[in-house]
């Protein structure tokens, strides 16, 4: 019936019929629970996860009660669990029910990473954002958004008449509208006052690929009054983030590099910011995921072709499009590799395709399994299983060295 529905009506119609009138009954049958909380939404393109669970960490760390909604794990005074819903906000009962739990624990404070997605469809409807931190705004979900333009604008809505902070990247010329919007706003920047700080720490995470989400989360902390000696002495104790540029320890010789970087822009990042290997190679296992913006797939082969000296292109999650095709796809803009010379391979199979990665490697190997990070499914036209990169990565290194 849902998708009968799609088919013969608008994305906005189906928003103000379904998403809206479902969104106002969540919230009117818990109690509107996130008006006794003081809720800090994270929204934008990049870095709103990583954004979120350090800020929840500092948070942690200051003995500031919280809890956490995010794309990567959901987590209540400290138990974290992964996310299981594949959803970067959930369902608007899943969402009120979540922050009805979160004032029965005896939470003041919860961080919510917010998609536009969920802004569209109203999902965080009811909420009153205390903070609202805006990343960047990079064009994203072009297959639903029918322009850079309206995705930009959607983000406006997060910010209500109840909210009293706004905080944006001063880098980001797409965010430059959010600064007419009479506001308290705070500026964070690269090479600011916070990243000079943070130069003198030695700040486990601090490196060019977290650099800007750590000064976001610590500009975030500063506008809920945390001292800066607290927000420091947090940040020396957070190793790492689940699917974010994590690496797998499990007695191989080489480095293994889990990270979610699903598009042009999260691979070129993350690439820039992997260390080089001195003279080993950089093996990188991706895939595509499927009903996606398809015109963003031979980008991402070119970027894994300059920066990867093997590639393995397999399955993220298709969905309903064909596995065959999202891989030509990408495949269509890798030009330096071939599969004559061993630098080229494509196995559909995910495990497969990791467990051939494994094999290839050397000790002065940086292997990259990149567009899932802490995923907890793959899913595919008929079924959807349970999946783990990591989990998986730690089984096949049991496997040899066991």
């Amino acid at each position: 019936m849902k998708t009968f529905f799609k088919k013969i009506l608008s994305q906005k119609i189906i928003n103000l019929l379904w998403h809206y009138p479902r969104a106002v009954l969540a919230a009117t049958l818990n109690s509107f629970p996130a008006k006794k909380l003081t809720v800090i939404g994270i929204a934008g393109t990049k870095g709103k996860t990583s954004t979120a669970y350090i800020l929840s960490h500092i948070l942690d760390s200051a003995s500031i009660p919280n809890a956490l909604l995010s794309t990567a794990a959901l987590k209540i005074r400290g138990e974290e669990n992964p996310n299981l819903l594949k959803m970067t906000s959930p369902d608007v009962f899943f969402l009120n029910a979540f922050l009805k739990k979160v004032l029965a624990k005896g939470c003041t404070h919860v961080i919510i990473e917010v998609s536009s997605h969920a802004i569209d469809q109203y999902r965080v409807w009811g909420i009153p954002f205390s903070i609202v931190l805006l990343t960047n705004l990079t064009p994203d979900h072009l297959e639903y958004h029918t322009s850079a333009q309206e995705y930009q604008s959607i983000h406006t809505r997060i910010v209500t008449p109840h909210h009293t902070t706004l905080i944006l990247n001063a880098e980001d010329t797409a965010t430059r509208k959010f600064r007419a919007v009479p506001k308290q706003k705070i500026f964070f920047t690269s090479d600011g006052p916070v990243a000079h700080a943070l130069a003198k720490k030695n700040i486990p995470l601090m490196d060019g690929f977290q650099k800007i989400n750590i000064i976001a989360a610590i500009t975030a902390s500063l506008a809920l009054d945390i001292s800066p000696h607290a927000i420091f002495e947090a940040l020396h104790t957070l190793k790492t983030i689940p699917g974010r540029c994590e690496y797998i320890e499990a007695g191989q010789s080489f480095k293994i590099i889990i990270d979610y970087a699903h598009s042009p822009l999260s691979l070129y990042t993350f690439f820039e910011a992997l260390p080089k290997p001195k003279a080993g190679q950089i093996i990188t296992v991706f895939g595509a995921c499927g009903e996606r913006d398809s015109s963003t797939r031979a980008p991402m082969g070119d970027l894994l072709d300059r920066y990867s000296d093997i590639i393995i292109i397999t399955n993220d999650d298709p969905y309903s499009e064909d596995p065959a095709k999202i891989a030509n796809e990408v495949l269509a803009g890798i030009k330096q590799k071939n599969i004559s010379d061993h630098t080229l391979y494509t196995i559909l199979d995910r495990r497969e395709a990791i467990q051939k990665a494994i094999t290839l490697a050397r000790h002065d190997t940086t292997v990259c399994i990149l567009g899932k990070g802490a995923e907890q499914w793959q899913v595919f036209a008929h079924e959807k299983i349970p999946w783990d990169d990591r989990l998986v990565v730690r089984e096949i290194l049991k496997g040899i060295y066991a």
